[in-house]
């Protein structure tokens, strides 16, 4: 079961949650800049002014879905100075807060303003009038800020608005609703919003003989979360990703809510992400774009992708790319990527360890065992008391040396395993191999004239098998190796250590007929 199918239960319950929710804080490593994939140079260039603090211009961020971004910001620059000086020009910002936020509200929304769209991006507002509430607030909290107007931006479950002078006059600023965009709250209003709440014993005794009715007003009428003009570019993007959904285009609503939660990173943002993500990784059909999402998804612990979900799409990476496409470079090139995404260190040596035994099972099978054994070694290092792994690795190590014929070489090859990989000791099969060896090598000494290292191979031999008689001992390789013993002491008159070789040879090869014959031979001379 993949990932897509896993969710889906929990992405149908997205359908009932409201458009937005209260932030929380949430880790930045969730997104990363280099996860962001840009439009335009200046949506990039836009980004970056907020990534190293520098140039913050959020007009330029909320222009950046426009197909013409500068172009629009030379038109907004001109409309917004044209409006500016309309302002300064009436005389309404002398008046009292309320009067002077009714009459900049008016004009704005005049200048600005013509059709409320549910689906609508800010560059609409330069270009036709065409707004939303996230929208329309954006454009009122810039003309405030060009006015040095104090303001907050208050966020809903479905809305956002503005508030000027907020802890003040707290002016309400509704920018979706025309004929009553602009509220003041009279002391009437406030007092009785503060009466019912004592009824309800909301507002306790202590509370409300403690804080006046503006302090109570204030804090139970404006509890919604304040967010920053920087959180609502968050919004835009959020919003835009959801409009993409809305036509399956899962690639462009994925790489829209990275943006928008590296604005604002929020409980609903993160839900998003982990949605798109997965169904963005449902459809993608190329390896290496399929790997970085695979990596990616890997951070969202939290948000119910366990390290089994992880594990199993990358085995189904690995099932198209390595096994029915053998294709082992870009496989390489997915692992890389995979692992570069990665932070949690357990589960990098998993991915490793299924990246490095598939590969040696492939070599494996291919009967490349030189290469099957590097991989198989790889995976073992990860995983090295997996008894499985353990016997098809010796495996290939046996076969990779079948046509080496220096023994001594493949002794030291077989130590520096094993130290290694300290499990191959309890390795039986390793063990035997082993075993084979050294007396073979023993035997090569002695036929060479090396008594010593015939004697020291040979020595280690009976070592192994004393400490596992079940050993399976090639007989063949016994009578070879104590046969060359035994003529090369009875060549130099060392006939009882000749006849010593022979008869240890025969406890271990009881049948081989090199030491039947050879014992025959000298009890007959």
């Amino acid at each position: 079961m993949n990932l897509a199918t896993r969710l889906r239960p929990i992405a149908w319950a997205l359908l009932f949650l409201p458009l937005y929710v209260t932030s929380q804080s949430a880790s930045d490593s969730l997104v990363r800049w280099a996860d962001l994939s840009f439009q335009t140079p200046f949506e990039r260039a836009a980004f970056s002014g907020y990534a190293n603090g520098q140039t913050k211009d959020a007009t330029a961020v909320l222009l950046s879905m426009s197909a013409s971004p500068a172009a629009d910001q030379t038109r907004w620059n001109e409309q917004l100075t044209r409006c500016l000086n309309s302002l300064h020009a009436s005389g309404n910002l002398s008046k009292k807060n309320d009067k002077k936020i009714k009459y900049i509200y008016q004009q704005v929304h005049n200048q600005f303003l013509t059709e409320y769209r549910a689906e609508n991006r800010f560059h609409e507002i330069i270009h036709n009038g065409y707004y939303n509430c996230v929208t329309a607030t954006a454009l009122y909290a810039l003309v405030f800020e060009k006015l040095a107007i104090p303001y907050s931006i208050q966020e809903k479950p479905t809305h956002v608005y503005l508030i000027a002078y907020p802890g003040r006059e707290n002016i309400l600023v509704e920018s979706t609703s025309p004929a009553s965009g602009f509220l003041s709250f009279d002391p009437a209003f406030k007092s009785n919003y503060v009466k019912v709440l004592k009824e309800q014993k909301i507002i306790g005794p202590a509370e409300a003989t403690s804080q006046n009715t503006d302090e109570l007003f204030n804090k139970y009428y404006f509890s919604d979360e304040d967010i920053t003009l920087e959180q609502l570019l968050g919004i835009h993007y959020a919003n835009d990703a959801l409009f993409k959904q809305d036509r399956n285009d899962w690639v462009g609503a994925h790489e829209q809510i990275k943006k928008s939660y590296w604005f604002y990173p929020s409980p609903r943002s993160e839900f998003l992400l982990t949605r798109f993500a997965v169904q963005r990784l449902a459809e993608e059909k190329k390896p290496l774009s399929r790997a970085t999402l695979i990596g990616q998804l890997a951070r969202f612990e939290k948000a119910g992708i366990s390290a089994d979900m992880i594990k199993g799409e990358f085995s189904n990476l690995t099932l198209d790319v390595l096994l029915k496409n053998n294709e082992k470079d870009v496989y390489e090139k997915c692992y890389a990527e995979v692992i570069r995404q990665i932070d949690v260190p357990e589960l990098k040596k998993e991915i490793a360890y299924i990246y490095f035994y598939e590969n040696g099972r492939v070599y494996h099978n291919q009967g490349n065992h030189v290469r099957a054994k590097h991989f198989f070694g790889q995976a073992l290092a990860q995983q090295p008391n997996n008894a499985d792994l353990g016997g098809i690795f010796v495996n290939s190590l046996v076969q990779s040396f079948r046509n080496e014929r220096n023994n001594r070489a493949v002794i030291d090859s077989l130590d520096r395993y094993q130290a290694k990989h300290p499990a191959l000791r309890e390795n039986s099969n390793f063990n035997s191999f082993l075993a084979f060896t050294c007396i073979r090598a023993s035997g090569d000494a002695f036929h060479s004239g090396d008594a010593a290292t015939g004697e020291k191979y040979q020595k280690r031999f009976e070592e192994l098998h004393a400490a596992d008689p079940s050993l399976n001992v090639v007989q063949q390789a016994v009578g070879y190796g104590y046969s060359e013993a035994c003529v090369y002491y009875f060549k130099r008159g060392q006939k009882t250590k000749a006849k010593l070789a022979l008869d240890k040879g025969l406890q271990f090869a009881p049948d081989d007929f090199q030491l039947k014959m050879r014992k025959q031979m000298i009890q007959g001379g």
